[in-house]
């Protein structure tokens, strides 16, 4: 059921907390896409991973569509069957033939690339169009077809963070016309807990001994500011701890290069499985995320429900995902490395604080970050756009 526009003022729903409950049968095997034209596995895709789950468990018939052969590999092995669509020329007209071919009543993108191709291939159809904002640039974009979408086929956006809601809704009027939801990401603290056997066996494998470590967990691309966690580290010298490093992406060759010419200790580990995720999370002194752009910071929330002291920036959403009020992590001024520095030498030095902080990290993870709740967020966001009324509109 698509809401309609009020002058200039998104209607603002908050679903991170339990107000509802979702049948489970409300999609009625309506088909859902997923859709993406990532060219290297982030934390988004592990969200669409668990959409897809939630618009599956709620009668939905989720599908992903990805035009990265990796990528849809990595859905393929979440035991999802994803369908590769080829980019570059004509991308919007083969997304629209498959949208036609399969009756899908919506498509949901988290890309603003993605947006103005689902926009084109879309146009003059009834499929109905959701942006699950993700853009990480300090402006939204504002080009002709990003505005098209908004007067068009978008029918509901999005935001991870009520933060990102309220800065980008308050600085770009015309988005305010499109209807707006804030859903948290979330975590299952049952899986992403201490595990102190994890923890032995990660040091084991990779003769880490009793050694203290940071960890960084995100795609190796310029909006994760590894520059300044390493300029950090250089500045603590003799004193600075082995950083080691999760992830893939554009900027490995070069954060190589630049690790080596500063002749800090970094260890790259690319993507890593899930288990020996938990066991490093388990087992580092803290984590440290120097990004100050994130729409949420799922790798820090993941952290944060490990027990493990976090070091983040105090930019983006990431301040409503540590709290700022210093006791579940400690939150830096953006791009600061003498800041940076400052925390990863006191959580080494301050054990037992460390100790607290990442106990209450947990709590809060736990308390305001449920994985039923992002689920059910989604399925009643389907359901809006799929034509079927709601027992509870968030």
């Amino acid at each position: 059921m698509t809401p309609s526009l009020v002058d200039n003022t998104a209607r603002s729903h908050e679903v991170s907390g339990p107000a509802f409950t979702t049948p489970a049968a409300i999609g009625r095997g309506t088909r859902v896409v997923l859709y993406t034209s990532s060219d290297c596995w982030r934390g988004a895709g592990i969200s669409y991973i668990e959409i897809a789950a939630a618009l599956d468990s709620s009668g939905f018939a989720p599908l992903v569509v990805a035009t990265n052969p990796v990528v849809a590999e990595e859905f393929r092995g979440a035991g999802l069957r994803p369908v590769i669509v080829s980019d570059g020329r004509g991308e919007s007209a083969r997304l629209r033939s498959f949208l036609r071919a399969n009756d899908v009543a919506a498509v949901l993108v988290d890309r603003a690339h993605d947006l103005r191709v689902a926009t084109l291939a879309t146009l003059g159809t009834r499929v109905s169009v959701i942006f699950r904002y993700n853009h990480f640039r300090k402006r939204a974009p504002t080009d002709a077809l990003i505005r098209l979408a908004y007067r068009t086929g978008l029918k509901e956006q999005v935001f991870l963070s009520a933060a990102a809601r309220e800065r980008i809704l308050g600085n770009t009027p015309f988005m305010r016309r499109v209807r707006a939801t804030t859903i948290h990401e979330g975590i299952d603290p049952s899986e992403f807990c201490p595990n102190r056997r994890a923890a032995a066996e990660f040091r084991r494998s990779f003769g880490l001994d009793g050694e203290p470590f940071v960890l960084a967990v995100g795609a190796l691309s310029p909006e994760k500011s590894y520059d300044v966690l390493f300029n950090a580290l250089q500045l603590l010298r003799h004193r600075a701890p082995p950083l080691l490093l999760f992830g893939e992406g554009p900027q490995e060759e070069d954060l190589r290069a630049r690790a080596a010419h500063r002749g800090i200790a970094v260890r790259f580990f690319g993507r890593v499985p899930r288990e020996r995720l938990i066991g490093a999370y388990s087992a580092c002194s803290a984590f440290v995320h120097a990004g100050c752009v994130e729409t949420f910071g799922l790798a820090v929330l993941e952290a944060m429900s490990c027990a493990r002291p976090v070091i983040a920036s105090a930019g983006g959403a990431l301040p409503e995902v540590v709290g700022s009020d210093g006791s579940c992590g400690t939150l830096v001024a953006p791009n600061s490395a003498w800041d940076l520095a400052g925390a990863i030498s006191r959580v080494l030095s301050e054990p037992e604080h460390a100790r607290r902080q990442g106990a209450q990290a947990r709590d809060r993870a736990r308390r305001h970050f449920s994985l039923t709740s992002m689920r059910r967020g989604y399925a009643h966001l389907a359901a809006r756009h799929a034509g079927y009324p709601l027992i509870a509109d968030a």
